[in-house]
């Protein structure tokens, strides 16, 4: 039996070998202008890390010189070129008895996303269930279906990373169409994970070259090691539970309600919608709007469901790690650490999530 088991691993290792011997090719740092040149001339815009002053923003490029690789994590998630902080939905003009309505066009532009982490691009499946819900929402679906995403393993990263408290990894391949992984200071083992991957490598011929040892440069990956903080499996058990809870002021009692941690994150995705016009004429817009803010759940009549700030933090929480997969199975979150990088009051969410997690909590006092 264990001579059995022992061939079917050596079956199944070979495989592997075989499967890396096809797909693996080599992308070199001197190959980074031609592969911007390669997709203006397809038509693609490419987006890549950028340094801007003190920041690392995902914005776009026209050359290799402009994109910025040391770094663990972008300030801006690559949520915004799918979702737009700020996007007309449609135009209106009132005639007499007459109102005719103009839909916005061209707004799904062909774009490669280079040099995202895996992180970010594991955010995109989670928020493809809420814009194919019940209402399809064609913005988000043209962006999806006009981009491509070339992430790059993380080689680094720091105390805000949890990206394996949730299930991901530095090197994760989720949403990604091609994923690079460095494996010596100027070159990157790309590997295809989709179709659309497929096709953009093979579309820009010379750029990506075939490894010269397959299966070597995979053992020669350099990937980050990110520390399991939390066990993901006894948070939502506890939420369940524990609505009331004083943890829920306890731990939120330094937050000041400026939203900062829903707009870097690459999966919250609440917007509000207005109409900015005149007595004739008048645009309708979708802006970004978060669960933080105290207006977020004011109505007319003056009532607000959520009128303090532990139960907007508690909201927060249990929309990403309760209400979500309850819904779709997903957790709303990937772990990549921008929301407590960028808290103006130090909140850091995986150690609220350690609170949870841990057994003094799953026994602890309610209020």
């Amino acid at each position: 039996m264990r001579t059995w088991r022992l061939c079917g691993e050596l079956f199944l290792f070979q495989l592997v070998l075989v499967r890396y011997s096809i797909v693996e090719k080599i992308l070199k740092k001197e190959k980074f202008n031609s592969l911007i040149t390669g997709l203006k001339d397809q038509g693609y815009k490419t987006i890549a890390p950028k340094k801007d002053n003190n920041l690392i923003m995902l914005d776009e490029v026209q050359s290799a010189d402009e994109i910025h690789l040391d770094h663990v994590q972008t300030n801006n998630s690559i949520k915004e070129f799918f979702l737009p902080k700020t996007e007309k939905i449609l135009s209106y003009r009132m005639e007499k008895n007459k109102v005719s309505i103009e839909e916005p066009e061209g707004f799904a532009v062909k774009t490669v996303i280079f040099g995202s982490r895996p992180c970010d691009a594991a955010s995109l499946p989670v928020m493809d269930k809420v814009f194919n819900w019940d209402c399809t929402d064609k913005f988000w679906i043209q962006r999806r279906e006009a981009s491509a995403i070339v992430t790059i393993a993380c080689d680094k990263c720091d105390n805000y990373c949890f990206c394996t408290s949730v299930g991901l990894a530095p090197d994760s391949k989720e949403g990604s169409d091609v994923l690079l992984t460095r494996i010596s200071d100027d070159e990157y083992l790309a590997e295809t994970v989709t179709e659309k991957g497929e096709k953009l490598v093979e579309s820009l011929g010379t750029v990506f070259t075939p490894a010269d040892n397959p299966g070597t440069e995979t053992l020669n990956r350099q990937v980050a090691t990110v520390e399991k903080k939390f066990e993901i499996e006894k948070v939502k058990p506890w939420l369940d539970e524990n609505f009331v809870h004083k943890v829920w002021a306890e731990f939120s009692t330094k937050c000041i309600g400026c939203g900062a941690c829903t707009f870097v994150c690459p999966t919250c995705h609440c917007f509000d919608i207005v109409d900015e016009c005149t007595m004739s004429k008048g645009d309708r817009v979708k802006n970004w709007d978060g669960c933080q803010f105290k207006m977020f759940t004011l109505h007319t009549s003056g009532h607000n469901p959520r009128s303090t700030q532990d139960q907007r933090w508690r909201q927060r929480i249990m929309h990403k790690f309760k209400y979500y997969v309850e819904k779709f199975d997903s957790i709303l979150c990937v772990g990549c650490g921008r929301c407590s990088r960028v808290c103006p009051a130090d909140m850091n969410i995986s150690e609220m999530l350690e609170i949870i997690a841990t057994e003094n909590s799953q026994t602890g006092d309610k209020e």
